[in-house]
């Protein structure tokens, strides 16, 4: 009986390790103090940001950019409500990967706006401690990185983005998006000549509801990610 139990338990836990989905990064999820973005530069450089808020008044902002170029310079300026409040330069390393943290005043009320730049490329995003905004990341079923996001807004409706950095140029991408299993935006579009595509449909929906996002290019690779606006 114990062993019945025992392989009953591994088998649950085992379950429960597959549910998470090949290329999901449920490690991004947020929570009440931290949350972490993901997408690409206007090139091919990919990044992950992050903002947490600690107990002193203050956040920490984390960029991490992957180039595959190394001794590559990179500038970062962060912006909070508009004031830059801080810059730092470095140079990517023998991986092509570099990452700036710094930690500024600030609390959950404030916006964060980080722009990163180096020679022909450039990074923009705009991130905040909000309960409105719920990002994601992974890859889809052939390894392209995305980053999902959807943020509530005040009129009852919700604006969710897929960004996508994608092995073939040109390649044609149909994204729906669902609210709770209905089908309520959709589009096509093209990735550029670096591979990228970002989606953006705006459309009604509050915190009761699940967003859920299908892509699919026309070389067979397919993205599927919900988020619960309720987390």
């Amino acid at each position: 009986m114990l062993k019945n139990r025992i392989l009953g338990t591994l088998t649950a836990l085992a379950l429960a390790v597959a549910s998470v989905g090949v290329g999901a990064n449920a490690a991004h999820a947020d929570d009440d103090d931290r949350v972490t973005c993901s997408g690409y530069g206007t090139k091919n450089a990919q990044y992950r940001l992050t903002l947490a808020e600690r107990d002193d008044d203050r956040m920490r902002t984390r960029l991490a950019i992957d180039t595959k170029v190394k001794n590559k310079k990179w500038t970062v300026k962060v912006y909070r409500d508009g004031t830059k409040v801080h810059q730092a330069s470095k140079r990517t390393g023998k991986k092509g990967d570099v990452t700036f943290a710094k930690t500024v005043r600030g609390d959950d009320d404030h916006r964060y706006r980080v722009v990163a730049t180096t020679k022909g490329q450039k990074i923009v995003r705009t991130i905040a401690l909000d309960d409105d905004l719920e990002c994601r990341s992974g890859k889809g079923s052939k390894g392209s990185r995305y980053g999902y996001s959807v943020t509530e807004r005040d009129d009852d409706r919700a604006t969710a983005q897929l960004r996508v950095n994608g092995p073939k140029k040109n390649a044609r991408w149909n994204v729906s998006y669902y609210r709770d299993g209905k089908k309520v935006a959709s589009a096509t579009k093209r990735a550029n000549r670096y591979g990228n595509v970002t989606v953006t449909k705006t459309f009604r929906a509050d915190d009761d509801h699940r967003i859920k996002v299908v892509a699919k290019s026309g070389y067979g690779e397919r993205i599927t990610r919900t988020i619960d606006l309720d987390d």
